[in-house]
């Protein structure tokens, strides 16, 4: 949980609250977007969580459904030449509503968690919400010059191959374990789609800004919700799915650069 908590603090220090208001010209697209994949997206986990078995594992595959934007698409969105602050305004946005939702939604789904709503609300609201306020307090008041970015860039980018095999040595997966790879591929493809769909219309710009932000969700935010509503062992499956993550957003800014 301190890992998630120094990423998330990293992650809202590359972002100022003036980078957030400035994108109220998309503000209703936005509201779309968050509304859409709100209610969206914990289906097609639910759905993708179906192929299996083990409840833990199925329950990591589930907490996918409630992350975040993924930390990354921020700064994938900008090298593909995206609107980066539509992405950032998701990020902030779509994280505070997994800390009041996260919670609710499992339950909707009938998700029988092992922490009770008020213990995951109070986890995330301590290890995501006010990290990353702080953080986005950091880059506002800049009390430094800005002579503390390349260190907490570093620091951001340690904690995440940290939080990353924190998360991947909890994996103990076996040939017959595929379906869980599969399940996992099978909600990134439909996030992916779903992000496409949102986004049809839009300047290329800010199609991207919203393609990447919708298909990529956090699987450190979700590792740390899949440990505290069902149990260490649920965090496994992330690991599988931050590679799927950032595999796919090399891919699509690959693939944006080059259209």
């Amino acid at each position: 949980m301190i890992t998630l908590a120094v990423l998330v603090f990293c992650t809202g220090s590359s972002v100022t609250f003036a980078d957030i208001s400035s994108v109220r010209g998309a503000s209703r697209r936005m509201v779309l977007v968050l509304a859409a994949t709100t209610a969206i997206l914990p289906l097609l986990a639910w759905l993708a969580s179906r192929l299996v078995s083990e409840p833990a594992l199925r329950g990591g595959v589930l907490a996918a459904g409630v992350a975040p934007v993924e930390v990354a698409s921020v700064a994938l969105t900008g090298l593909a030449g995206g609107e980066v602050g539509v992405a950032a305004g998701l990020l902030i946005t779509s994280t505070l509503l997994t800390v009041f939702l996260a919670g609710p939604i499992l339950r909707l789904l009938g998700a029988h968690s092992a922490m009770s709503q008020v213990g995951l609300l109070s986890t995330l609201a301590f290890v995501v919400a006010l990290p990353l306020i702080a953080g986005c307090a950091l880059r506002t008041l800049d009390p430094f010059g800005g002579r503390e970015r390349s260190l907490v860039g570093i620091l951001g980018i340690a904690s995440l191959l940290m939080l990353l095999w924190e998360v991947a040595s909890e994996l103990r997966l076996h040939a017959s374990d595929g379906l869980i790879a599969a399940a996992l591929l099978a909600y990134l493809a439909g996030a992916a789609v779903l992000g496409w769909l949102l986004a049809l219309g839009m300047p290329s710009q800010r199609r991207t800004a919203v393609i990447l932000p919708t298909a990529m969700r956090d699987f450190a935010v979700a590792a740390g919700i899949a440990a505290s509503a069902f149990g260490i062992a649920a965090a496994a499956p992330l690991g599988i799915y931050g590679v799927m993550v950032l595999v796919f957003g090399a891919v699509a800014v690959q693939t944006a650069k080059r259209g």
